[in-house]
């Protein structure tokens, strides 16, 4: 499948419910990284993890901005 194929995504698609996902997703990657980095190369993985866990939990704090932003 080329990206011919697949439409793209405009801002008013993304739900609230869906930024938050987005969010949290993205944090979990991450700190699932620093948790493997910390492994590896030590205290340094770990910042990782933590930015991830910060990450995960501004999941609502996008949810709130999405639904402000564009009144859903």
């Amino acid at each position: 499948m080329s990206s011919a194929d697949s439409p793209a995504v405009d801002p008013d698609d993304v739900e609230p419910a869906g930024a938050a996902i987005a969010v949290a997703f993205t944090g979990a990657l991450i700190a699932t990284a620093g948790v493997v980095l910390s492994v590896v190369i030590g205290r340094a993985g770990f910042v990782f993890a933590a930015v991830g866990v910060t990450v995960v939990l501004a999941s609502p704090a996008a949810h709130w901005y999405v639904a402000r932003e564009y009144g859903r």
